[in-house]
């Protein structure tokens, strides 16, 4: 598992609007694609498929996730909603190991 990789992915995503445009177009694409820091298999497949529960609990920094998250889910899904979403799929995953 590498929390840097994720990190490294969601902080491209958050920071550099080219990046951000072409993964809410082609997620999976996008991440398939991506050849910034090393990411397994699985955390390959919960980008793919935008899922920041399975992100959390691989051990994303939650600052990063959840601009992420919001990023990626709104306006597709109400910022209300997203946050329940967020709690809910989080939660599912205790308090996982944020340290690199």
């Amino acid at each position: 598992m590498s929390r840097y990789g994720i990190n490294a992915f969601l902080r491209e995503i958050n920071m550099a609007a080219a990046a951000h445009r072409a993964y809410v177009a082609d997620p999976g694409g996008y991440a398939a694609e991506w050849a910034g820091a090393p990411l397994t298999p699985e955390e390959r497949a919960a980008l793919q498929r935008r899922d920041f529960g399975a992100l959390y609990g691989f051990g994303a920094h939650p600052y990063l996730l959840w601009s992420f998250t919001e990023a990626v889910w709104v306006p597709e899904i109400s910022r209300a909603e997203l946050v329940e979403r967020f709690r809910r799929e989080s939660a599912a995953h205790g308090y996982p190991d944020v340290a690199t």
